[in-house]
């Protein structure tokens, strides 16, 4: 503030207004830095209607409009602090010519660039146009034409060029950000319907019997994941026909034989099998084994000499405890293939491992476990040299956390669950990202 007044009154208006400002940003409060503001800021404002006043003498069209804008802008950061300063009337009366002198020129132009296909030269003009005024003629919907038109024409071109994906995103970005423009939905929908690859999953199958319970479960499960991603471009078609497992296996056979006059019929609405087989696949949850540990149990006493005074002991004692331990697993293997219905071509194929496992082990003593240090011992009744007590804070603290380790255990079921969604979004991953176009 005493900064602010020092160049005020050497005449430095320029910097005083500005540390006034800067004064009120920090504080709106003070009344010193408004008065200041008033004073300078009114200097300042002049300055600045003296500049757009010079520009539009010596008829400088851009250089006015712009810096009438910078008196606007400087007005309303000062009148944010309650200050009100004066503008001349005159200059409010010579802006709005010179505006409109300044946009019907840019108009002029950018109605030419676009006229001429110059879309990013119009684009820019019709931008500065309609930052100066909004509302300015049809500015708004040439502007529009500027933006999407290049982009509506590369959409159709990648439709002849039967890039229908590109097309479907080319198009697909109008509609987003501009709503409909011309026929980009009706476009839209042919390039998706031309890009769109309809798969039949065929029952999984298995070396052994036993497994087609998990085969079943994992065809679900990759189903679901393929609705669940919503690609525009693949959707997974139900058909009674492409349940049947034993066809499905005879048409995966033929197939994989290149014995295509003999397959099975696959239905017409068909564009793609995905066939899978499990290589290996395993499961177990042990049962809870129990078994007894030695530990020694601390315990403090207090003991009282003959000379009437208390001495502090330390004693160890031995104790069991029990420990609890269990282990689940879940391991499978999977080849998969996606085969085009009509030309038989591989599409997607490849492996995929999942390997999980959980164990548990814990402890339970009937007392107080913190209290408990680690050792061994070898007669629970007599002493041996051979006992040994680890009272130390490292072996201390491990002997604690296993009375403090989670007991509940992911059971082979719980795996299974997040081994076949993390199976079944890796495979739908892979057959999303293929791109038959690239």
């Amino acid at each position: 503030m005493n900064k602010a007044l020092e160049l005020e009154k050497a005449g430095l208006i320029t910097e005083a207004a500005d540390l006034y400002l800067r004064s009120l940003q920090a504080n709106d409060d003070n009344i010193d830095s408004k008065l200041g503001l008033k004073r300078t800021g009114q200097v300042v404002l002049d300055q600045k209607s003296d500049e757009f006043m010079a520009f539009y003498r010596n008829k400088q069209y851009k250089e006015a409009v712009y810096a009438f804008l910078d008196v606007e802008k400087y007005h309303g950061q000062v009148k944010s602090f309650g200050i009100n300063l004066d503008i001349s009337e005159n200059v409010y009366s010579y802006y709005q010519e010179v505006k409109d002198t300044y946009l019907n020129e840019q108009y002029g132009k950018a109605i030419n660039a676009l006229n001429t296909d110059n879309f990013e030269n119009a684009l820019s003009l019709f931008d500065e146009i309609l930052k100066i005024a909004p509302n300015y003629r049809d500015a708004t919907k040439h502007r529009t034409t500027a933006r999407y038109e290049p982009v509506y024409r590369e959409g159709l071109n990648f439709l002849k060029t039967e890039k229908n994906r590109k097309a479907y995103y080319a198009f697909d970005e109008i509609l987003k950000n501009n709503g409909e423009y011309k026929e980009a939905s009706t476009f839209q929908s042919e390039a998706r319907e031309k890009a769109l690859i309809r798969i039949g999953i065929i029952p999984f199958s298995s070396y052994r019997l036993s497994q087609k319970n998990i085969a079943d479960e994992i065809r679900t499960y990759i189903t679901s994941q393929i609705s669940r991603l919503n690609s525009p471009f693949y959707e997974v078609v139900k058909s009674t026909t492409m349940n049947n497992s034993d066809l499905n296996y005879n048409l995966l056979r033929k197939l994989l034989l290149n014995k295509y006059e003999s397959a099975p019929r696959i239905p017409s609405n068909i564009d793609a099998v995905l066939s899978g087989k499990i290589k290996d696949y395993s499961s177990a949850t042990t049962p809870l084994k129990k078994t007894r540990r030695k530990a020694w149990l601390k315990e403090s006493k207090t003991l009282k000499k003959e000379d009437g005074t208390e001495e502090k002991v330390t004693e160890y004692r031995k104790v069991y405890y029990y420990e609890y331990t269990r282990k689940s697993n879940f391991n499978l293997s999977l080849s998969y293939t996606l085969t085009h219905a009509q030309n038989k071509s591989v599409m997607v194929s490849d492996v995929v491992d999942k390997k999980l496992e959980d164990q548990v082990k814990y402890a339970e003593f009937d007392g107080d476990h913190r209290k408990l240090v680690p050792g061994i011992w070898y007669s629970l009744t007599k002493k041996s040299q051979l006992d040994k007590v680890y009272d130390t804070p490292q072996a201390v603290k491990e002997l604690h956390a296993t009375f403090e380790s989670r007991k509940e255990l992911n059971d082979s079921g719980t795996l299974k669950k997040q081994a076949l969604a993390e199976l079944s979004d890796e495979i739908s991953q892979k057959i999303i990202n293929y791109n038959p176009e690239i």
